[in-house]
């Protein structure tokens, strides 16, 4: 079992009084690890035989109340959530010492700050493996209330289960944040205050950077932190102090995987998910941890979800058009019907039926003004008089006409714009090129911009800053605003330098995060 499962760095057991002592039913067999707070040991229960790992918080601690009440929150906090993906803890319980401890799983494995050290960067397979198990883990405990609020690779240990090599435990929930936890003797008082600062500069949320009211998505951006690492080899953020990397966190843009790390694999679709866990505005990431997992594994696929492309990527939603109005046609049932012996009327109407029954014989008639038609055979173009009927017949009775309705002519049809205004930005950051794609005259040169496009016509939007692009298909009928994500086009290039004249070294894709990951708890 590597140290790392809990904290590093081991002493020598000689000079330990609990090691080789029964107590509670545990036999201490060795020291294992150590850290600020507290130092594991491997056990044994002496009962049913089952080897343990105990963690047993440091003497010069267990004087101090919050802190003993922090340690016990540990112990409470892993064993509320019950999740295969998190260490189990078992009991608690009192040394001889009077030393608070308690007793949690034995892993045998090692961490992923570890395997980062030994190989360091992994594929995306791998490393979107890890990560999706650990959104199932701490979605488990967001469901419970409690936030990690420490997460880094020292705290995600990697075990054989069965056929499944990088199974993953999450460890230390030593500041886990407990919505339902108060301090004793002191009601409504948390014991974990505003403006306290705590966690490991290199995956604090800005918000946390900036000791503000923290809730269960500083867990996802240290998540993106994390993914950003196992992919590039390093942090996102490095320095040479505490503060120097909290402000990159509040208030720098985080740089582009190829810019940390010229030979990294990445998609352009996970690339997205990255930026979009690491946004400075919580509102701006995944929301659930279920969110960040679905983006992985879609993105995995060569697809974006609907959270990934959130606020950027999408148009903002336009007004629906009016819908034009239908022009209103009679039917011929609503015609009226002639009189018999109409004149007009009744040429009109076997006119059709002889065009209809008879075109094909090619019979020919013009109606004339004098009520005469032209014989078929005439060519001439003379019209010779109808003969009247010679059968004397009574005068047709007279029907007064109908009053013709009132003209009401249409509404004036509202003209639409030909262009509207189509404000464009980019992210991360701006500064992109922008072209629309068959109309060179459109586009700008650096975002953010507001150009002129064809009002209702869908048109294609790239943006360029360096390797990165994006594009975006939009229909805008009103002025709109839209913003297009930026990722790193995949390439196979390798990067190298020249050594010596006609040597080439290729570059090293192991990066140095700094020797800054140090707990920062009660400091």
């Amino acid at each position: 079992m590597s140290a790392s499962q809990h904290e590093s760095g081991a002493a020598a057991p000689n000079a330990d009084p609990l090691v080789g002592i029964v107590f509670d039913k545990y036999k201490v067999i060795r020291r294992i690890g150590e850290g600020g707070m507290g130092l594991v040991y491997e056990a044994m229960h002496t009962v049913i035989e089952k080897r343990v790992a105990m963690k047993v918080l440091r003497d010069d601690y267990s004087s101090r109340p919050e802190v003993v009440e922090r340690f016990r929150q540990e112990a409470k906090s892993a064993s509320r959530i019950g999740h295969e993906h998190i260490v189990d803890i078992s009991d608690f319980g009192t040394t001889p010492t009077g030393s608070s401890y308690f007793v949690m799983e034995f892993l045998e494995g090692e961490d992923v700050a570890s395997v980062l050290a030994r190989e360091a960067t992994l594929t995306a397979e791998r490393a979107t493996n890890i990560v999706l198990q650990c959104c199932r883990a701490l979605g488990a405990a967001h469901a419970k209330g409690i936030v990690h609020r420490d997460m880094k690779p020292e705290n995600i240990f990697l075990v054989r289960r069965e056929e499944q090599l990088d199974f993953v435990k999450i460890v230390d929930f030593g500041i886990a944040k407990m919505s339902d936890v108060e301090t004793p003797g002191a009601p409504g008082r948390k014991l974990t205050k505003t403006g306290m600062i705590f966690g490991t500069p290199e995956y604090m949320s800005p918000e946390q950077a900036a000791g503000k009211e923290l809730d269960h998505r500083v867990d996802i951006y240290a998540l993106g932190v994390i993914l950003f690492e196992l992919l590039a080899g390093r942090v996102p953020f490095v320095g040479d102090s505490f503060m120097g990397i909290l402000t990159q966190h509040m208030f720098e843009e985080a740089p582009t995987l190829r810019d940390v790390n010229p030979r990294v694999e990445c998609s352009a679709e996970l690339e997205a998910v990255i930026y979009k866990a690491l946004a400075k505005d919580a509102n701006e990431r995944y929301q659930t941890m279920e969110e960040l997992g679905e983006a992985i594994a879609e993105a995995m696929q060569g697809r974006m979800t609907k959270a990934t492309l959130a606020g950027f990527g999408a148009p903002v939603k336009p007004k629906p058009r009016p819908a034009p109005r239908a022009l209103s046609v009679a039917s011929t049932a609503e015609m009226p019907t002639p009189a018999s012996g109409g004149g007009r009327g009744v040429v009109l109407a076997l006119l059709a039926v002889l065009l209809v029954g008879g075109g094909a014989a090619g019979v020919f008639f013009a109606l004339k003004d004098d009520g005469a038609v032209a014989d078929a055979g005439d060519t001439t173009g003379t019209a010779r008089p109808i003969e009247p009927d010679v059968t004397p017949v009574d005068d047709p009775p007279v029907v007064p006409d109908e009053p013709e309705e009132p003209y009401e002519p249409d509404e004036p049809t509202q003209v639409q714009p030909t262009t509207v205004p189509l404000s464009v930005a980019t992210r991360p950051g701006d500064g992109a090129s922008i072209q629309v794609e068959g109309h060179p005259e459109l586009g700008c040169e650096a975002t953010p911009c507001t150009i002129d496009v064809p009002t209702g016509a869908p048109i294609t939007l790239r943006a360029v800053r360096g390797r990165y692009a994006g594009e975006i298909e939009v229909t805008p009928t009103v002025a709109t605003a839209v913003q297009v994500v930026l990722v790193a086009q995949r390439t196979r290039s390798t990067m190298s330098t020249t050594s010596e004249p006609g040597e080439t070294t290729a570059m090293s894709s192991t990066m140095s995060g700094g020797d800054l990951k140090i707990p920062t708890i009660f400091q």
